[in-house]
């Protein structure tokens, strides 16, 4: 029996890579130990983005859909390795961003043609909710460390929205820059750091005052932004320019930038803050970097164009 315990304890923490396959509308299960893609499954159309409960439990893609806008999730249980169910969002198109609250059972997801963000009930299979964002194409979605507030990154009209996730108040834009896409919260819930396609500039908002409060400049397309669990730095991807930018969080200083021939699309980042892992997309790979050494150490395979990522520890 004690036996039995300790085994089921030690692959209850294997840690893992979760990864979305664009090219080929899959999900692939990565062990970190090994290297070893543990399972490949299905998804909707166009899956883009995706997000691991803390517990290990549970993995959920956003099927963004191609030509035709997707209007699911897809829901996969990380205990049996098999895809749990797949919830339809018929009212709630182009589902992209997605995040867990603290729950680990409720997601919150931004659906751009519905301009709104969805809460959805992934164990039972249901939306329970959702709240306005007031703007066009609300692309990703991140939440406050409480799970009470959502904040969007708006594309169109170079926002950021804030609403409460139980949509009980109106939702709040501010005006940041142009093209505003990837977004990130540090994690004591103090600054939004998002960024513009067009312009390559990161802009950093103090969320309490609600405005932009600085920029840093980055070489291209900041695709994505991650941040180290002390919130000390942060890794912005860029795809058009192959590579990805360490910042000094504090000082806005660039402090490496690391080549990523492949084009650098997610980023995820282990518990400790020791380790990131970016998505390349063109190598069908990902690289896993040593943040205390600036370096990458390995690249691990993935499927066709992967794109979302996310650790879980299963």
């Amino acid at each position: 029996m004690l036996l039995a315990l300790v085994l089921a304890t030690a692959v209850a923490s294997d840690p893992a890579l979760v990864v979305v396959n664009k090219a080929t509308n899959t999900v692939s299960v990565i062990d970190l130990a090994s290297a070893r893609t543990l399972a490949t499954l299905p998804t909707g159309a166009g899956p883009h983005e995706v997000a691991a409960s803390a517990d290990g439990r549970w993995a959920v893609v956003t099927d963004y859909g191609a030509q035709v806008p997707g209007t699911s999730l897809t829901v996969v249980d990380l205990r049996t390795l098999t895809v749990a169910r797949t919830i339809a969002l018929a009212a709630y198109p182009r589902p992209h961003g997605i995040t867990f609250l603290p729950d680990n059972v409720t997601v919150a997801v931004s659906s751009e043609a519905s301009q709104s963000v969805v809460l959805v009930n992934v164990a039972e299979g249901r939306v329970t909710g959702s709240a306005p964002t007031g703007q066009a194409l609300s692309h990703m979605v991140v939440v406050s460390p409480d799970g009470r507030t959502a904040y969007t990154a708006n594309i169109g009209p170079g926002t950021l929205s804030s609403t409460a996730v139980d949509g009980s108040t109106p939702p709040r834009i501010l005006p940041v820059g142009t093209q505003t896409e990837a977004i990130n919260i540090t994690p004591d819930g103090g600054q939004a750091w998002i960024g513009s396609n067009n312009t390559g500039k990161v802009f950093v908002v103090d969320l309490a005052r609600w405005m932009v409060v600085d920029s840093v400049q980055t070489s291209g397309f900041p695709y994505r932004i991650g941040f180290t669990p002390d919130g000390a730095t942060a890794l912005v991807t860029n795809p058009q320019a192959n590579e990805v930018q360490i910042i000094d969080t504090r000082t806005r200083r660039n402090l490496a930038t690391l080549p990523m021939p492949g084009g650098a699309l997610g980023v995820a980042m282990a518990p400790d803050g020791a380790t990131a892992w970016i998505t390349l997309a063109g190598a069908n790979e990902i690289a896993e970097i040593d943040l205390a050494a600036r370096a990458v150490t390995r690249r691990l395979p993935a499927g066709g164009g992967p794109d979302g990522i996310a650790y879980v520890r299963r």
